[in-house]
């Protein structure tokens, strides 16, 4: 019965295939263009991404230096960050545009405008008691490109007591995620530097003079494990798309493990020695090769059909700079120094539990239904890599320009 109902499955899906695969260009032109349209706007979406705010804490002798940077404007326009992805699906995204033309200067005689409001959403606490913050500086640079966020940086302080050991520090969940950074001192060894990162309204553990001991290795394991994993899904749609790309080449078992294992390998080695400072490569310079490399992947899925030698060597190069892409990320959320390597593996496994979803889903959505047609490879496969090797090119040429 169940061989019955897969086989009417499959005859459903040969007629669709065949309904939509006619000779006409026309048809095929406005499929090409409406996806392009789609993912066009998602584009337009992660460059107004809503990323972590990064705390980096200092606790002196007498006082606790915290210096914060963050998206003034989302404050500023009173969207709540815990709610949404990006800022053009809030209510306020007109009010966000407005704030984000301003000079730095006027923003920042805004945020002071309002700066009480800010610290009430901030608390830092000793002992189970609130310090009291002050504002010392508020530096908010120039920006020509609109269309991508800016980060401020406001510095607070506030008064210890003597008998206080460690502090905690959270903000009201609007104010959305929080990534938490004890800076090192001459009295802390590296590997008691507290490294968090917090969900919206949740309470920091305790971060303490002499360093923090409450860092489980589960905590940080989950922790970074979910990091990697979001970085792929949702936020990383130019690996996604890479990823895809792969898939697209061959669903067949043996030629997609092949491909899949050389690109994890190699991103696994330049994201270890990237995360080690062993190598650095400028974000400026790896983010375009890795919008070229999704576009070479995809072009050559419509020209090559046998897997050689050459593709996988391709892939292993395209995979090194990939492995850049997130030690990007990583330096930016910052390592847990007390578990360097648990955190840097728990990023990577997130990592490949993201790329192994989305290929599960495109087997499960493309291949177990398509993947014997005669009609794959002129239906699926090419109109699919020419999508994505329109996005490549796309990225590429943007990302270019902002370097520019």
């Amino acid at each position: 019965m169940i061989l019955k109902y897969t086989s009417g499955y499959h005859q459903m899906a040969e007629k669709l295939l065949y309904l939509i695969s006619p000779s006409s260009i026309l048809i095929k032109i406005v499929f090409l263009l409406l996806l392009f349209i789609v993912l066009g706007s998602q584009s337009r979406l992660s460059s107004h991404e809503i990323r972590p705010a990064i705390a980096n804490i200092q606790i002196k002798s007498e006082e606790v230096l915290i210096k914060l940077e963050l998206n003034l404007e989302i404050f500023l326009a009173d969207i709540n960050a815990s709610a949404i992805k990006n800022t053009d699906l809030s209510t306020n995204s007109s009010d966000y545009d407005a704030y984000r033309a301003f000079a730095g200067n006027v923003l920042a005689k805004k945020f002071r405008d309002k700066s009480n409001k800010f610290i009430n959403m901030v608390t830092v606490e000793s002992n189970a008691q609130p310090l009291a913050l002050n504002l010392i500086k508020v530096k908010v640079r120039n920006s020509s490109d609109l269309s991508l966020p800016r980060y401020s940086l406001l510095t607070f302080s506030a008064e210890l007591q003597d008998d206080s050991d460690t502090i905690r520090i959270s903000w009201e969940p609007k104010l959305g995620p929080l990534i938490v950074r004890q800076v090192a001192s001459d009295t802390i060894a590296k590997d008691k530097l507290y490294t968090g990162y917090l969900k919206p309204g949740q309470k920091s553990g305790p971060i303490g003079r002499l360093g923090s001991k409450s860092i489980t290795v589960a905590s940080t394991v989950l922790t970074y494990i979910e990091l990697g994993i979001t970085h792929i899904v949702p936020k990383g749609l130019d690996h996604i798309l890479f990823v895809l790309g792969l898939f697209l080449f061959s669903h067949k078992l043996s030629k997609l493990a092949w491909q899949v294992t050389l690109f994890t390998f190699a991103h696994t080695v330049t994201l270890a020695l990237a995360s080690l400072n062993i190598i650095h490569v400028s974000a400026g310079i790896v983010e375009p090769l890795i919008a070229l490399s999704i576009c070479y992947v995809a072009i050559e899925n419509i020209f090559r059909v046998q897997l050689g030698p050459s593709r996988l060597i391709v892939i292993f190069i395209f995979g090194l700079l990939h492995g850049l892409g997130f030690a990007s990320v990583l330096n930016e959320i910052g390592l847990s120094q007390g578990q360097f390597i648990t955190s840097l593996i728990a990023f990577n496994v997130g990592v490949e539990i993201g790329q192994l979803g989305i290929i599960l889903l495109a087997y499960i959505g493309i291949a177990s239904w398509f993947g014997n047609s005669i009609y794959y490879r002129s239906v699926i496969q090419i109109p699919g890599s020419i999508i994505i090797a329109l996005f490549g090119g796309w990225w590429f040429v943007e990302r270019v320009i902002m370097l520019m």
